[in-house]
Formats: C-alpha cells, sequence, structure tokens
C-alpha cells in the first residue's frame, strides 16, 4: 500500500507535459504521431524559409500575413522560395527585429515576390547604413514605416505579438533587439532575435513571466549558448535553429544534456502550425 501511495505521490509531481499531454506534436522527430486539429479552429501557421545564420520568419492567419526579419541579400532566394511555396502575394506587416544586415537587408528584395503593406522597425531610422538603404527602398516603393516599441501588441488575426525589447544604453545592439511573444489560444512561441546573456538576465530578472513558452526560436541563430537559467526558465519543448547543425557545436551539445530537440532551417524550411490548442511541427526540403 505504502509504494502505491508513493507512485501516486510521484505522479502527481511529474509536469503536466510528461503525462503524455505535450504541446508540440513533433513529426521530425515522430512522423507517425497522431494529431488533430480542433474542428473549426482558425489555423495559425509560422513558417521559417531554410535560411542559415539569418532570420526570416513568415507568419500567416486567414488572409493576414506578416513577416520578422528577411535574412541577408544573398540568402534572398530562400525567402522567395518561402513565399512562393506558401503562395503569399502581399506581406501585410514586415517586422524588423533589429538593423544588423542577416535581419533587415533581405527585406530589399521581398517586394520582389510579395508586396509589402507596411515596414515596422524598432530602431532609430539612422541606426546604420542597412537601416538606411532599407528605408531608402521602402520610400522609392511608397511603402510606409513604422515604429514599435516595448510592450507594443500588434495583431494577426486571434494572435497577439508582444514586443519584448531591453533599452539599456550600454548593451550592444544584438541585447537590444526586439524579440516577440508570440500567442494564440493557449499556445506560444517565443522568437528570440539575438538577444544574448546581458537581455536575457536583465529579462530573468526584472520580468521573467514575459519569457514563458511552448517553442523558443532560439537567439542568435545559436551561434552561442543561451543562457543556462534563460531557457531552464522558458522550459521550451522544442527550439528552431535559423541556421546549421554543424555551425553550433557547442549549442548542440548543451541541447543536448538539456534534453531539448532542436531542428535546423538549412535542413529544410520548419513549418509549426496551431490551432490554440496543440503545434503541429514537420519540415519541407525546397527547391
Amino acid at each position: 500500500m505504502k509504494r502505491f501511495l508513493a507512485l501516486i505521490v510521484a505522479l502527481m509531481c511529474l509536469p503536466f507535459c510528461a503525462l503524455g499531454e505535450d504541446a508540440v506534436i513533433n513529426l521530425v522527430a515522430n512522423p507517425n504521431a497522431e494529431w488533430a486539429f480542433e474542428e473549426g479552429a482558425e489555423i495559425l501557421e509560422v513558417f521559417f524559409p531554410m535560411v542559415k545564420g539569418a532570420d526570416a520568419c513568415i507568419l500567416r492567419m486567414g488572409d493576414e500575413v506578416m513577416m520578422i526579419d528577411a535574412a541577408t541579400a544573398g540568402q534572398r532566394d530562400r525567402v522567395k522560395a518561402a513565399l512562393e511555396y506558401l503562395d503569399i502575394p502581399k506581406v501585410d506587416v514586415a517586422f524588423n527585429t533589429h538593423p544588423h544586415d542577416d535581419h533587415i537587408v533581405g527585406f530589399q528584395y521581398v517586394p520582389e515576390t510579395a508586396e509589402i503593406g507596411k515596414l515596422v522597425i524598432t530602431f532609430p531610422e539612422d541606426a546604420n547604413n542597412h537601416m538606411k538603404n532599407t528605408l531608402r527602398v521602402m520610400e522609392e516603393l511608397h511603402i510606409p514605416v513604422g515604429h514599435a516599441k516595448d510592450g507594443d501588441v500588434l495583431r494577426l488575426g486571434g494572435a497577439e505579438l508582444t514586443v519584448i525589447q531591453c533599452s539599456t544604453s550600454w548593451f550592444s545592439e544584438n541585447n537590444r533587439s526586439a524579440m516577440l511573444m508570440v500567442r494564440y489560444g493557449e499556445r506560444s512561441i517565443l522568437m528570440a532575435a539575438d538577444v544574448e546573456l546581458d537581455a536575457q538576465n536583465e529579462l530573468l530578472k526584472t520580468r521573467p513571466e514575459v519569457l514563458d513558452a511552448d517553442i523558443l526560436k532560439y537567439p542568435h541563430h545559436g551561434v552561442a549558448k543561451a543562457g543556462w537559467n534563460f531557457l531552464k526558465h522558458i522550459s521550451p519543448e522544442v527550439a528552431v535553429i535559423t541556421n546549421g547543425r554543424y555551425s553550433i557545436k557547442n549549442t548542440r551539445k548543451d541541447a543536448e544534456k538539456r534534453h531539448l530537440p532542436l531542428v535546423y532551417t538549412d535542413e529544410g524550411a520548419v513549418r509549426l502550425r496551431t490551432d490554440g490548442k496543440i503545434w503541429v511541427l514537420d519540415q519541407i526540403v525546397l527547391d
């Protein structure tokens, strides 16, 4: 009897997801997993093109489309392939996390494939030449430019995207890059931009509650390990790495120690879909 009671107590102490109620159905790891979306539910789609060492992500819900970063000029064909695969003629909102070339320059080439309704930036318009050149192209194409700051909420259908940005003046541009917490129903994904240890630790100290998420877009393409406590607090079920597995040896080893599954965008476009109840993750190789 005592053993039976001890087993019951142990089961009660397990995380909810350990009882078979995972939020993420990972078809990359288990192609035969069974799943079904709630009947009649609107689906939020989060699509990472096959970029490497750069960021680009396309979000779609119904007829509304948003794009978070657009990679480099050299990888514009990879972004184009994703837009064409998804049959997207217009990006309603293009959002830039910070003005490094591997995040912002690709927006100059998106209009060759899909119209941009509006560009939203999170740094000053004169931040650097990458920003200035991109804004020049937007002006030439008569694309309006807006600004977003920490705490702002953008909407995409029934999903909310909250800007999380540290403004500490002495932080690097990477640490001041704007993260986005994407929430739809009970599900969430943290788009962690390029935040490094300074910003990670600042957020853990001042407002850790904004970091809770099912899935993590790993910060800075995984070129450096995310902080131990940062990952421990988020405890994602899976992380998306916008890079190749052989470019991030230390990050890969750290994830293995944590039993954190990783998916890599250079091995195939990463597609996430949710009805607000579950995530379904799969991977598609694009030409």
